[in-house]
């Protein structure tokens, strides 16, 4: 599976309790589920995770693709960690809970409501499953171009993705 891509979203969720800090992850198993009649998403998270704790919590969730290496990088440290706590403060908007802030590489978003009937324990990881509410791209929020490739990981590397082919 070294060699297929995966795409790399950042995941953020609020935790309800007053104060607190959001939680945030990158996963390399976001999916479209269907489009139609309702728009459903999912990914998977290893258990335990403080991010499925804050999402079990608000019940929502905000996914964002990234142009940015450094920024998925930093969605990847240890959640007990200073350096998680400040990756967490200088990328995560105040005004809009869950998106990044502006200029931090993201392409799009979506707000989802997570489905909790449908999302499903595998092993020692969630399948999580979202109802897409909204969406949206960053660009529309004075942020990044859309027109930026998302990131993927593919044989243990950060890549964006090239051009289409040619159909011939």
């Amino acid at each position: 599976m070294r060699e297929i891509p995966h795409p790399l979203t950042v995941i953020i969720a609020q935790n309800t309790t007053v104060g607190s800090q959001p939680a945030g992850l990158l996963v390399s198993s976001f999916n479209t589920v269907t489009l139609h009649p309702i728009p459903y998403v999912s990914f998977n998270l290893k258990l335990p995770s403080s991010t499925y704790d804050a999402i079990k919590e608000s019940r929502t969730f905000t996914a964002s693709a990234t142009a940015n290496v450094q920024l998925a990088k930093d969605f990847l440290l240890d959640k007990k960690a200073e350096a998680y706590v400040e990756t967490l403060r200088s990328n995560v908007c105040d005004q809009h809970p869950g998106m990044l802030k502006p200029g931090k590489g993201a392409i799009w978003w979506m707000g989802c409501r997570w489905v909790e009937e449908r999302s499903q324990p595998v092993g020692d990881h969630v399948i999580v499953v979202g109802q897409v509410l909204r969406a949206g791209y960053y660009s529309n929020l004075g942020q990044s171009r859309h027109h930026e490739r998302p990131l993927i990981y593919s044989e243990g590397q950060y890549r964006h993705a090239g051009p289409p082919l040619s159909k011939q």
